[in-house]
């Protein structure tokens, strides 16, 4: 902190506004604040030596290098340095932008080139339209931050993330962004000079603000993949390189303006400027127009052509206990191109959602997440892996992305599970009843039903779906359509008159081309079934389990379910969503329930590029988990949870006069 109060007060006292607003007092108190947070950043990233060396080194040298070349220009007859002599050459923001390039070397590959592609924006914008001296000294002392920073990165021997390629989006994006924001500036910026500058002398006032805010209105839209934005930015773009062209190139031209003889450096030079400022918006148009089809946002269509290979892949690598739900309908999957591995997945507005770990080698782990990652960008999605495990997350996490927990998962280890102890008392209890009724497990697939067997198990589970007040749950939660596949196995209770009472159904589990466990997914009760039966099917398929050899079962995941490593902000909004929803879909008695296997907790992430892009990967998990959710569902939780209420009211009453009497 000694670093930030040095930095503070040697900025305030050396320039007490921005050249660029020196009428804006706010945009001062905002530089001071930009160097006093990008101090802090630095100083966490870097160390505090290595701060103070850049932030006075860079600074200085960027300020003297600046004086330097306006110095000689100005000698030599150049109208910009002639201009920007006497010009003030510091400001905070030089501080602040060196210390930000400094920092972002130190960051993962995510968040570095966003950073860098944010700040070389500002950075060039106010160069080349604005135009004074303190903007060339910002972009001098950037450049030399940034060099310098990634120059003791090295140095200091820190592992290197994976080189990061910027998208083509991204650059258009800016370009977008650079011509907007600078339209909008100039008309604010006393004398600007940049050799962009005449944008605002060719348009009315009111034409430049339109020009300006319909640029950045197209920038989003182009962010977004939108066609709409595309259109925009191609019309504009198009009208403001025709305006620049008649009022700098073609009137001049036709009216004889243009004179080369008996004119000085400086002369030719803005005449040249001039000519050619409809360049830039031309070279930008021509840059949309071959770039279109990579920033039009893909179409997504769910194909279930590559699900052989998926499968093939699931067997031969290792894609956790939930890579399984990758073959579901409704998704797509994805290949890398060398045949590595693949990842499932389906599109949800703008967001890729990825289903689980993807499917390959461990080693191959990190090039199929990366090969992925840029699959989406290329197809103008936003990407998210959805109920990952530890591994994938600790990747992802190292280059930046972040982390929310969504559940956990309870995984059994069957070599060393039974039903002795006390701890195991429901599941002895479960077991001794259903002997005593007559009920027996049955182990098989959905194919091996007969008829009237198949028709029993679908009654169960769509009665039971039919009884929610809200729609079933989809994505990574299955049902009966999920049991129509000869991979998934089914353990049936059936009772003395041979009447399945219950279904549960499991998720073949592969590692490195073994079969190695299962995954619990649909779990159903029929009206007539015993109690304690699911019990009875799960410690049975455990013990079955272990009888062929395998290693562990997994009871799948809980929705909401918070784990440790959870930040308490986060934890508390998963308690409470849970809360919310336990009326309809029970997830806290759903983990309560599975506490009595004795398994262990795994924690389930979802991980996505950064926290700006958590808001509409939650829309995008709301539309793929309930599709048909719909806002008279609302009044439906809200009866369920006065049923709820009513209930707990009965039984404490029942209970006090239990009590009394």
């Amino acid at each position: 902190m000694a670093v930030v109060a040095v930095a503070l007060v040697v900025t305030a006292r050396m320039a007490h506004s921005e050249p660029d607003f020196p009428h804006h007092p706010p945009v001062a108190c905002l530089a001071l604040v930009a160097v006093v947070l990008t101090t802090v950043l630095a100083e966490r990233s870097l160390g505090s030596i290595r701060t103070l060396v850049i932030g006075v080194g860079a600074p200085l040298l960027g300020v003297l290098a600046t004086l330097l070349t306006v110095t000689i220009g100005s000698a030599l007859g150049e109208a910009h340095a002639e201009f920007a002599v006497g010009q003030p050459l510091f400001a905070p923001s030089v501080v602040a932008a060196a210390l930000l390039g400094a920092a972002s070397a130190a960051v993962p590959a995510q968040r570095r080139w966003r950073t860098r592609a944010a700040l070389w924006t500002v950075v060039l914008t106010l160069v080349l339209f604005a135009g004074h001296g303190s903007d060339l000294a910002r972009a001098l002392a950037t450049l030399l931050g940034t060099a310098a920073g990634a120059w003791m990165v090295r140095r200091a021997s820190r592992p290197q993330s994976r080189t990061t390629r910027v998208p083509a989006r991204t650059v258009v994006v800016s370009a977008l962004i650079a011509l907007g924001a600078g339209t909008l500036v100039t008309p604010i910026v006393p004398d600007p000079d940049g050799v962009l500058s005449p944008f605002a002398d060719a348009m009315p006032d009111r034409s430049v603000v339109v020009v300006g805010v319909l640029l950045l209105l197209a920038a989003w839209l182009v962010h977004r993949g939108r066609r709409t934005g595309i259109a925009l930015a191609i019309g504009v773009l198009l009208t403001l390189t025709v305006v620049l062209a008649d009022v700098f190139l073609i009137e001049p031209v036709k009216d004889d303006a243009v004179q080369w003889q008996g004119l000085g450096l400086d002369a030719i030079e803005w005449q040249v400027t001039l000519l050619g400022a409809w360049i830039v918006p031309a070279a930008v148009l021509l840059a949309v127009l071959l770039l279109r089809p990579r920033l039009v946002r893909a179409r997504f269509r769910a194909a279930g052509a590559r699900r052989d290979d998926l499968v093939e892949m699931l067997r031969d690598g290792d894609a956790g206990t939930l890579g399984h739900m990758g073959t579901w309908r409704g998704n797509a999957t994805w290949t890398h191109p060398d045949g590595s591995g693949a990842v499932a997945y389906r599109v949800r507005g703008e967001v890729a959602l990825a289903v689980s770990d993807p499917a390959c080698a461990t080693a191959d782990r990190a090039d199929v997440l990366a090969g992925f990652t840029a699959f989406c960008e290329r197809n103008g999605w936003v990407p998210a892996f959805t109920s990952v495990h530890e591994p994938v997350r600790a990747i992802l996490g190292a280059e930046g992305w972040t982390a929310l927990p969504v559940g956990v998962e309870c995984v059994l280890d069957v070599t060393t599970f039974d039903l002795r102890g006390k701890k195991r008392q429901d599941l002895r209890t479960a077991s001794n009843r259903a002997d005593r009724e007559g009920v027996r497990d049955e182990w098989t697939t959905l194919d091996a039903l007969d008829a009237g067997r198949r028709a029993e198990v679908e009654a169960i589970c769509t009665r039971w779906a039919a009884d929610r007040r809200l729609p079933e749950m989809g994505f990574t939660l299955g049902g009966f359509r999920e049991l129509d596949d000869p991979d998934v196995r089914l353990m049936l209770a059936v009772d003395a008159d041979g009447h399945v009472t219950a279904v549960t159904s499991w998720l073949p589990v592969h590692e490195r081309g073994a079969l190695t466990g299962y995954t619990l997914d649909v779990m159903r009760r029929g009206d007539d079934g015993m109690p304690g039966v699911m019990e009875f099917l799960i410690a049975r398929t455990a013990l079955r389990a272990r009888e062929a050899g395998l290693t562990t079962i997994s009871l799948s995941g809980t929705p909401l379910a918070a784990h440790a490593g959870a930040r308490s902000l986060v934890v508390r909004g998963s308690v409470l969503l849970a809360r919310v929803l336990e009326p309809v879909y029970g997830f806290r008695s759903l983990q309560r329930f599975k506490e009595k296997f004795g398994a262990r907790h795994e924690p389930l992430w979802l991980v996505v590029p950064t926290p700006l892009h958590v808001p509409r990967v939650a829309r995008a998990l709301a539309s793929a988990y309930v599709p048909g959710l719909r806002p008279k569902h609302l009044w439906a939780l809200r009866q369920a949870h006065r049923a709820a209420a009513d209930a707990r009211a009965v039984a404490e009453a029942r209970a006090a006069g239990a009590a009394r009497s």
